[in-house]
Formats: structure tokens, sequence, C-alpha cells
């Protein structure tokens, strides 16, 4: 009898269950945080991506000119935009003025990069090539657009989280405001 008293006591006892169910789910709940992070710095900086590609695009195209220092100036202001972001090596803004002249294909005029040392090439061509106009966009006879490229790699900040490295590509098109920004920056 007492051997069954004691068994049936053990079985009823409830002390320490909380611990041992929060030892069970704690690391499920780092997991949750840690994700939750990621995804929400992730988001961040995609946003910050985006605006930084429209602002540059939008001052560059209310130009009458640019130059190379301009150019500079305007995305020293995008890595602003960016903070605490760096753009460093994970980073490069491509900017891209196309004109079509009569019937023929709309024609990469000038580009400028900068920002960042991130290695990559403008999806919208080389200078004196035909351009790829992103979206299907077409241009009318003697139109002119300034485009904004930029590239950024996004690496999670804890290694081994279930977010992987993300390769973010953004891009706008302004058409020039005030003439046209066909000549190359000196």
């Amino acid at each position: 009898m007492v051997i069954r008293r004691k068994i049936r006591q053990l079985l009823q006892d409830q002390r320490g269950i909380a611990a041992v169910e929060f030892a069970l789910i704690l690391p499920f709940l780092i997991l949750l945080f840690l994700g939750g992070f990621e995804l929400s710095r992730f988001l961040l900086i995609n946003q910050k991506v985006d605006k930084s590609v429209y602002a540059v695009a939008d001052i560059v195209s209310q130009q009458t000119s640019v130059t190379n220092a301009q150019l500079g100036q305007i995305i020293l202001a995008a890595s602003e935009i960016m903070r605490p972001q760096p753009i460093g090596n994970k980073g490069r803004i491509i900017l891209t003025s196309v004109y079509k002249n009569g019937s023929n294909a709309p024609v990469v005029q000038w580009q400028y990069a900068g920002g960042g040392t991130l290695n990559r090439e403008s999806k919208i061509g080389k200078v004196g090539k035909p351009a790829t106009l992103p979206g299907g966009l077409t241009l009318n006879d003697k139109d002119n657009v300034i485009i904004s490229e930029f590239y950024y790699e996004v690496t999670p900040l804890f290694t081994g989280s279930a977010m992987l490295p993300s390769s973010l590509y953004k891009f706008a098109l302004f058409k020039p405001r005030l003439g046209l920004l066909t000549t190359p920056p000196s």
C-alpha cells in the first residue's frame, strides 16, 4: 500500500512543471525572436534602399546639368538615408542617362557609379550602347530619362539564423524637369 501511495503522489506532484515547459519552449522563443528581429531589419533596409534610389533619381532630374562633384554629393545624401546601415562594400548606386534620338533605339548617354565598392554592372547597359529599359518602358523621340539603380547586399546579423544573405536591386526613373541631361558630367 505504501508503495502505491508513493507512486500516486509522485504522479500527482505538479511542482516544476512550469520550469520544464519553459525549458522545452525556450529554444523556439529564441528562434522566433531572432527571426522577427532579422525580418524587421531586412524590411527596414529594403525601405531605405527604396527611399535612397528614389531620392537620387529625383534630385538629379531637377538639375539643368550635373558635375561629378554634384553627383558625388547626391550619392552621399543617399548614404545618409541608409544610416545606420553602411553602403561601403555592401552597396553600389549607378546613375544612367538614356536618350532616344529619332527612330533609333534609346542609347545610354552617360553613367556615374558611386556610393560603395560592391562590384555590380548596370542592368541598363553601357555608355554609347543601346539601353535595356526596365519594365517595358518606351521612350518617344527626343525623350531623356534618368535611371538610378541601387544594389545592396543584406547579410544577417546572427549567423545560423533563418535569414539567408539577400541581394536587393531597386531602380527609379525620372524625366529631367529643366531640360535634357544628355551631356556627361564633368
